[in-house]
């Protein structure tokens, strides 16, 4: 496998580099994107020719109507910053055929799923350094054990998961020959997400291998010893999934009906007032309703893209959430968090523009696929609409190069059925 690096062409190794340092700084990553940026600009020079599938007008809308937002943006400063962000929907789509458009694209996956066992097995290890003298189990799990690296463990989970889903349709419905190596990737990938304890991420994987597992058997018939053998896998991840206890009490931590009941029924919380992952995402949809609902409010043309937090803050004032050490900070608790959901970051920032771009989204990650019956973009299609319900994805670079890179993989791949290894 390794040997084979130096046969890798120039778009090859640009893309392996992007993927490679998703999940490290940023930093890492924007010069991975600006390389590619330079030799896409070399490429338009020579051929004088873009092409790209009907599936990049879902990156070029978002683009264009967050930056038709600066017009009557609150705060031109985040808007213009937000849309510097959003270039890599540009870079990607408009260099479809450069970047994305090769053909050893499961060997580029699998070299990253590699990298991402071993980065992994990093934090483990640095995990087991600290509890030596600690002591103590969870930092092992969620953002504890992606500390090290300053990384946050949904996003690195949302990566990862993504790259396991990518291997694991090689698995099942590319006709070649798989080593034990394969079935060690998928597993050590699936066994990682134990660790990052995303209950989002998990529940849809957990979703999607049942899909596939489906597929899989109404294309292929019923094989005895696939079956025995689908069946050993899966029993093996449920049974890793059951041996954390952290990963289950986090499950557990958010079934507590009368603090959901609280989010919606409650008129003061008070800055003492202790939150879980889920609650706070309630209470910040309650506040979505409620500024939408303001007659001061312009919900035609929303606030602009990156421009919203100033509105949310008032209702943050409202309720006194706490600001921080100091007790008056604008800038810092529970004052520095979004809306934590895409759908109602796109609709309070560009209005009715906002709506359009869900409908795109819906209608290029789940209609299309269920009317093609397409498995692979139906699996990335169904974690990133998921992913959009608890995370605003569009806000951070690893979210928005994951979107475009990964639906465009599986565009490509499904689309011209790709089998090279």
């Amino acid at each position: 496998m390794f040997k084979n690096l130096k046969s890798l062409s120039i778009p090859e190794v640009l893309l392996l580099l992007v993927l490679l340092t998703l999940p490290l700084a940023e930093h890492w990553n924007s010069k991975a994107l600006i390389l590619s940026m330079l030799f896409a600009c070399y490429g338009f020079y020579k051929k004088n020719k873009i092409e790209f599938p009907k599936f990049g007008w879902l990156f070029i809308l978002i683009f264009i109507s967050s930056a038709i937002s600066y017009l009557w943006s609150e705060n031109k400063t985040y808007t213009f910053n937000g849309i510097v962000s959003l270039l890599p929907l540009l870079l990607f789509t408009l260099a479809y055929q450069q970047l994305i458009g090769i053909n050893n694209l499961f060997r580029i996956l699998k070299l990253t799923s590699i990298f991402y066992i071993f980065y992994g097995l990093a934090m483990i290890f640095l995990a087991f350094t600290r509890y030596l003298s600690t002591k103590d189990y969870e930092t092992f799990y969620y953002h504890a054990l992606t500390e090290p690296f300053q990384a946050n463990a949904i996003y690195i989970a949302l990566i990862f998961g993504l790259v396991f889903l990518f291997q694991f349709y090689h698995l099942l419905f590319v006709p070649t020959k798989n080593s034990k190596l394969d079935y060690l990737i998928v597993l050590g990938l699936f066994s990682l997400q134990l660790f990052l304890s995303s209950k989002l991420i998990l529940s849809v994987l957990i979703i999607i291998l049942i899909l596939f597992a489906i597929k899989y058997i109404l294309n292929k018939g019923v094989d005895r010893r696939k079956i025995i053998l689908g069946l050993a896998i899966s029993f093996s991840l449920i049974f890793i999934v059951g041996l954390s206890s952290f990963t289950k009490n986090r499950f557990k931590e958010i079934a507590d009906l009368k603090q959901i009941e609280n989010v919606f029924e409650l008129d003061y919380f008070g800055r003492g007032y202790l939150w879980n992952g889920l609650t706070l995402r309630l209470f910040q949809l309650r506040c979505f309703y409620e500024i939408e609902k303001d007659n001061d409010f312009n919900s035609l043309l929303g606030t602009g893209f990156k421009a919203s937090q100033p509105e949310l803050n008032k209702k943050y004032a409202q309720y006194d959430l706490y600001r921080g050490p100091s007790g008056e900070g604008e800038n810092d608790g529970y004052f520095v968090y979004n809306f934590h959901n895409q759908y109602a970051q796109f609709i309070i920032e560009l209005g009715v523009f906002g709506f359009v771009i869900i409908a795109f989204m819906f209608y290029f990650l789940l209609i299309i696929p269920i009317k093609n019956k397409n498995i692979l973009i139906l699996g990335i299609g169904l974690i990133f609409i998921s992913f959009a319900l608890s995370e605003t994805y569009m806000h951070r670079q690893k979210g928005i190069v994951s979107f475009v890179v990964f639906s465009l993989l599986a565009n490509y791949l499904s689309n011209n059925k790709l089998i090279n290894t």
